[in-house]
C-alpha cells in the first residue's frame, strides 16, 4: 500500500459514470483522495506524479465468473497462486468459480478455497466464492458432466455453505429442476445471490424465479434456452426484468458481436455485467489440456471438449474489454462500466468500481485497450 499520495495526471479518466478528458486521480493508504479534471484537482506537495499522456485509466476490472489462470485452478489451494496473476490482466478482484464434480470432492474443494481466503494473499480482492454446478438442467450441461448433476435443496446450501465458511457469494442453478424454486428463499437467506444458468427453464419459471429473488443470469445467451416467440424463456424474462444483471462473455468466440451489440441496447451498461468465463488455460499456449478430470482443447481462441462444447474462455477480463470496445462497438465509457461498477452493483458493493474520493484505490492505467501499463489494488502497485 502506498502511504505517499500519489497522481495520476492528464488522464483520459472512466469514473465510470462520465469520461474526464484531461483528468487526474489522486490516492494514499489506500482509497483515493480526488478525482476530477487536472486543472481542478489540487496535488499533494509530495505527491508522486505519473502523467498518463492521455491515456484511459480505470477502475480495477471485476469479474464474477471464472475458473482460473496461466494454468492455475481457481478450484482450491491453487487460489492463492491465482490471485496474484490477476493483476496483470487488469483484474483487480473478482469471485472463484466451481465446476461440477462428485459432491465429496466439491466440498473438499471449498475447505481449500476457505483456507485460501482466511488470510488474503497478495494479488486481486477475493470477493467470495460462486457455484456453477452441479444443481444444473441436464438439457443444458455445457462442457458439465450430467451424471452429477442434483436439483438444488436447502440441504445441500447449508452443506456447501458450511464447507466454505460461509464465503459463498453467487448460486448458479436451474430453478426448473426438481425443487429448486423452492431453495432460493434458504439462498437469499445467507446472503447468497441467485444466479440462474446451465437452464431450460421457460418464460413463467424464469418469471416465478426472479420474482423469489434470483438477480443475475449465467454467460447469457449460452447454457440457456434460446428465445422462440411463443416461448421466450428466460432469455426474454431476464431482458425485460431490470432487477436482473446479465453476465456477458465477450471473448469473441461465445456470444456473435451483434448479439453482444442487441444486448447492450436493451439492457443497458447497467444490467451487463461482462465476465470471462476464463479456464485455467487462459494465459497458456494452443494445445490438449486435462481440466479436473475433464479433456479440453485449446485451440484458434478457443476452450472446448473434443465433443465441440466451449469449455469456458482463454480470453480474461482484459481482452473482453478491448472486444467489446474495438470488435462489437461499444463506447468505452459503457464497455467500461459493465466490467467495474456493474459487477459491483452486482454484488452489493457500493464503493467498489468506481473512481471517486473514499473508494478504494484499485486502478489500471492503460497502455491501450486490453494492454495494462499499470494496476494497484488498495493503493500498492501490482503491475
Amino acid at each position: 500500500m502506498a502511504f505517499h499520495p500519489v497522481a495520476i495526471i492528464h488522464a483520459e479518466l472512466y469514473t465510470p459514470t462520465r469520461r474526464i478528458e484531461d483528468g487526474t486521480v489522486v490516492f494514499a493508504e489506500g482509497r483515493i483522495l480526488a478525482v476530477g479534471p487536472s486543472r481542478e484537482v489540487r496535488l499533494p506537495r509530495r505527491a508522486e506524479r505519473i502523467d498518463a499522456h492521455g491515456r484511459p485509466v480505470t477502475p480495477g476490472l471485476i469479474d464474477l465468473h471464472l475458473h482460473g489462470v496461466e494454468g492455475y485452478d481457481l478450484f482450491g489451494e491453487e487460489l492463492a497462486e491465482a490471485a496474484q496473476r490477476l493483476p496483470r490482466h487488469g483484474v483487480t478482484a473478482f469471485v472463484p468459480t466451481t465446476l461440477t464434480l462428485p459432491e465429496e470432492e466439491i466440498l473438499r474443494r471449498l475447505q481449500a478455497m476457505a483456507r485460501v481466503m482466511e488470510t488474503a494473499p497478495p494479488g486481486a480482492r477475493i470477493l467470495g466464492i460462486h457455484i456453477e454446478g452441479p444443481h444444473l438442467s441436464p438439457k443444458r450441461p455445457g462442457m458439465a458432466n450430467p451424471t452429477w448433476f442434483r436439483p438444488l435443496t436447502p440441504e445441500a446450501i447449508a452443506r456447501y455453505q458450511a464447507a466454505a465458511g460461509g464465503r459463498i457469494r453467487l448460486w448458479t442453478f436451474a430453478p426448473e429442476e426438481g425443487e429448486a424454486m423452492q431453495a432460493i428463499p434458504a439462498l437469499v437467506a445467507q446472503g447468497i445471490i441467485p444466479v440462474i444458468g446451465h437452464s431450460d427453464a421457460t418464460y413463467d419459471q424464469a418469471t416465478e424465479a426472479i420474482q423469489r429473488g434470483v438477480r443475475q443470469v449465467t454467460h447469457f445467451f449460452n447454457a440457456m434456452r434460446p428465445f422462440h416467440h411463443r416461448e421466450p424463456g428466460l432469455f426474454t424474462a431476464a431482458l425485460l426484468d431490470p432487477r436482473v444483471i446479465v453476465q456477458l462473455i465477450a471473448d469473441g468466440q461465445h456470444v456473435h458481436p451483434a448479439a453482444m451489440r442487441l444486448l447492450f441496447q436493451v439492457k443497458g451498461s447497467s444490467g451487463v455485467a461482462m465476465i470471462s468465463d476464463a479456464a485455467p488455460m487462459a494465459g497458456l499456449p494452443p494445445g490438449r489440456y486435462t481440466w479436473l478430470g475433464y479433456e479440453v482443447i485449446v485451440a484458434d481462441g478457443r476452450c472446448q471438449t473434443p465433443e465441440g462444447a466451449l469449455a469456458g474462455s482463454v480470453a480474461l477480463m482484459n481482452e473482453g474489454l478491448r472486444v467489446l470496445i474495438e470488435e462489437v462497438g461499444i463506447d468505452p465509457l459503457h464497455a467500461v462500466r459493465s466490467a467495474t461498477w456493474t459487477p459491483a452493483q452486482a454484488l452489493g458493493l457500493r464503493k467498489f468500481g468506481r473512481l471517486r474520493p473514499g473508494a478504494p484505490a484499485d486502478l489500471v492505467l492503460w497502455a491501450r485497450w486490453g494492454v495494462p501499463e499499470a494496476v494497484w489494488v488498495g493503493g500498492e502497485r501490482m503491475v
